[in-house]
């Protein structure tokens, strides 16, 4: 029977995209990312890591450094996250009230309202129109854009800056 020819050793130097090698030497910077920038880290490093390693062919070495490249993948990754998250808790679904509330409850209601529209009143103009165009009012941006006259992007910003600072101002952030 012959002799099975010998499989040449593998150099891990040889190739610098064998994922464990990547893990290895580049897993630390990656947690101390996800550490820095979500707070569940954990889920985190697994969502850059399931992210990053089937695109390892999308790097270009003419372009800049493996580290860099993974450095700014990542971080864009865990942007992608922040926004997902920050989106979710602004457009979560509304209570159902109560059709018969307690009289206790009417009254937080009240002071849940007079909060709501100091909060309002503490927007500056442009951002108060928007908002309540849009929230209250049931307005599509394109046409609040139409009746102030202003490029779509302008509304979209004034109405994201106008819930940030209602949020605050509700203590919420």
């Amino acid at each position: 029977m012959p002799r099975p020819a010998p499989t040449p050793p593998t150099d891990p130097d040889a190739d610098p995209l064998v994922p464990e090698r990547i893990l290895a030497e580049h897993g630390p910077l990656v947690w101390a990312l996800c550490r820095r920038l979500d707070p569940d880290p954990e889920d985190a490093y697994q969502d850059v890591w399931a992210h990053l390693l089937p695109r390892l062919d999308r790097y270009d070495p003419d372009r800049g450094t493996l580290r860099a490249w993974l450095v700014s993948v990542a971080h864009r990754r865990l942007v992608d996250r922040h926004r997902r998250r920050r989106v979710r808790r602004v457009e979560a679904l509304p209570e159902v009230a109560d059709p018969n509330p307690a009289p206790d409850e009417l009254a937080s209601r009240a002071q849940r309202r007079a909060r709501l529209e100091a909060a309002l009143q503490g927007l500056p103009e442009s951002q108060r129109r928007v908002v309540v165009a849009h929230h209250v009012n049931g307005r599509e941006l394109d046409a609040i854009a139409a009746d102030e006259q202003v490029a779509l992007g302008t509304i979209k910003s004034r109405l994201h800056r106008g819930r940030a600072r209602l949020l605050r101002l509700l203590g919420g952030g």
